[in-house]
Parts: C-alpha cells; sequence; structure tokens
C-alpha cells in the first residue's frame, strides 16, 4: 500500500502528491539538482543522475512523491514500506524514507523537516511505528540534519554497498 494515493496539503500553500508516470524527468531533475550542490560541496554522496529505471520503478510503487508550489515541482521523496537490504526482513512496521531532495530555489525555509513530520504522520497513521532512513555515514552535515529533525543513529551496517548510517524516528 502507497503512503499516498491522492494529492495532499503539506502547509497550506503547498501540495504533496504521488509523482505519476511520465514525471521521471522532473523528479531526476529535482535529485540532479541536489547532487550537484553536494558536489560543489565536495561531497560525492549521489550519482549526478540516478537511473530512470530506478525513479521509474518508485513511481510505479507509488513511493516516489512530489512537492508543488503552484503546481512547480520544489521537492521529492521516496517513501517505502520496507528496506530489508538495510534494515533486515524482520524491522519493525516503519516508513522508509529515501532520495529527499529540496530544490535550492525552496532551500532554507525548513521545507526537508516538513516533509520529514508529514512522513511521521502517515506512519503513525497507518500503524507504523518508526521513520526510517539511511544515510552517507560521511557526511556529519547530513547526520546531524537528520538529528536536529529528531532521528537517532541506530547501526552503520558492513554489508551497505557504501558507507552508510541507519537511522530511525519513532512516531507519536
Amino acid at each position: 500500500m502507497a503512503v499516498l494515493a491522492r494529492p495532499e496539503n503539506l502547509t497550506g500553500v503547498l501540495l504533496i502528491r504521488p509523482a505519476r508516470p511520465g514525471e521521471e524527468k522532473v523528479v531526476l531533475d529535482l535529485l540532479a539538482g541536489a547532487a550537484a550542490w553536494l558536489r560543489d560541496r565536495g561531497i560525492a554522496q549521489w550519482p549526478v543522475r540516478f537511473p530512470a529505471g530506478s525513479v521509474r520503478a518508485q513511481i510505479a510503487a507509488g513511493e516516489a512523491l512530489l512537492v508543488e508550489d503552484d503546481r512547480d515541482p520544489i521537492a521529492t521523496v521516496a517513501v517505502a514500506e520496507d528496506e530489508a537490504e538495510l534494515w533486515g526482513p524482520d524491522a519493525a512496521p516503519a516508513y522508509y524514507v529515501s532520495r529527499l531532495a529540496v530544490a535550492r530555489r525552496a532551500s532554507g525555509a525548513g521545507l526537508g523537516y516538513r516533509i520529514i513530520d508529514w512522513v511521521s504522520g502517515k506512519a503513525a497513521e497507518h500503524g507504523r511505528r518508526y521513520v526510517r532512513l539511511s544515510t552517507a555515514s560521511n557526511n556529519p552535515d547530513l547526520r546531524s540534519y537528520y538529528e536536529r529533525a529528531g532521528f537517532e543513529h541506530v547501526a552503520d551496517p558492513p554489508h551497505a554497498r557504501w558507507p552508510t548510517s541507519l537511522y530511525q524516528r519513532e512516531v507519536a
């Protein structure tokens, strides 16, 4: 079951909705913008461009979401129901956040935190105990960002494909 079936208000003026088939380029462009910003800061944790097939699969699964300001996409996030590869098959019920990216023109207003809070609300609404994510263990700024958002460090799995830290936040 996808976290979101139809558009919802994220804030008074912002809408969050599932990305639709054919909007892969919109999602990919938001992710590429965030990747470029990271690279400009000397952080190479995301590819220059994610594979279109991975975004297409997230859209088909209802996991890829877009945030719009007056129909202008300004952020994206993927929310999945499991992430057995990193968290194991017996993990407590959770929503797994990945690929959170806010366009530079919309940065600095706390939108990323608002999106995380929205996902936490949906997790509680759907009987999930946690919101979880994985992030680059060698990016202390990003780790601090998630810790300020209420996430607690759980582990650094040695079997991950890249230096990874796992975080979770219990929902109310």
